[in-house]
């Protein structure tokens, strides 16, 4: 019996334009109301972000495990806030010095962060995935508490760079959270802690849970829930970690699936 869906957004959830089908989302929240099925936005995204993709009356249907688990929420009641310890702040500046000719961003409870001197592109391009973003000419300007840095990469780098950089750091972790970005943030922080602490919360078990991903920061999700699927377009990781293939996020595959799972 499915008892929680989880879905990652970008990639897996929204397609290449970054929409998603309307009317089969509110056919599947429909359903889940009737059966009691809690419908999860797993991402490494902000949760301002996320609240804009999703028609406001149902809110209260959604539940959120944002910054890759680290904000958890149902609606806008919040129900966990895991932010970085000053001894991880301190490994990511030594980790910002290092690689100070990438673009990089803060994500905190208040507000997402970047430098002024990445450009307007730069800035324009992350209001796809942080709906608060406050431009700095220094993170030490930035009086918040964080969740996570972000580091951009080549195209296609992000995995091979987030094993480098968690060799250097171990007490951190790190993950692909596109082809192009690797997520850090606090040491065993992922998606699944947040299906944890939902499945605790509201008395769900592994196994009736459902999870859709498809990049390296999924990877925990997918191997904790029961029932898993990674898009066709998915990093090799996700793909290791999930019980099923499914089609691409552009084919609306992750919506089918919800359906056909939801009507059985």
């Amino acid at each position: 019996m499915i008892k929680l869906m989880a879905t990652d957004m970008d990639g897996t959830w929204l397609n290449s334009k970054k929409e998603y089908d309307h009317e089969k989302f509110e056919q599947i929240m429909k359903l889940a109301k009737e059966q009691g099925v809690k419908f999860v936005i797993a991402s490494g995204n902000q949760y301002e972000n996320l609240l804009t993709r999703f028609p406001k009356e149902y809110l209260n249907q959604l539940y959120f495990v944002a910054e890759n688990g680290a904000y958890v929420l149902k609606g806008r009641e919040i129900l966990n806030i895991i932010d970085l310890n000053q001894e991880e702040l301190d490994t990511i500046w030594q980790i910002k010095k290092e690689y100070d000719d990438q673009k990089t961003v803060l994500a905190g409870v208040n507000s997402a962060y970047t430098l002024k001197r990445y450009g307007e592109d730069f800035i324009k391009h992350l209001h796809l995935f942080y709906e608060k973003m406050t431009v700095v000419d220094d993170y030490s300007e930035v009086n918040d508490r964080i969740f996570k840095f972000t580091i951009s990469t080549e195209v296609g780098k992000s995995s091979d760079m987030a094993r480098l950089l968690k060799q250097k750091y171990p007490n951190l972790d790190m993950v692909a959270g596109s082809n192009a970005a690797v997520d850090i943030s606090r040491e065993g922080m992922n998606k699944a802690v947040g299906l944890k602490l939902l499945g605790q919360r509201y008395d769900i078990k592994r196994s009736e849970m459902v999870a859709f991903g498809d990049g390296g920061n999924d990877v925990a999700m997918l191997e904790y829930a029961g029932t898993s699927y990674a898009t066709a377009t998915a990093l090799p990781e996700a793909k290791r970690a999930a019980n099923h293939l499914i089609g691409s996020s552009d084919e609306s595959a992750v919506q089918d699936k919800m359906l056909d799972l939801l009507s059985r």
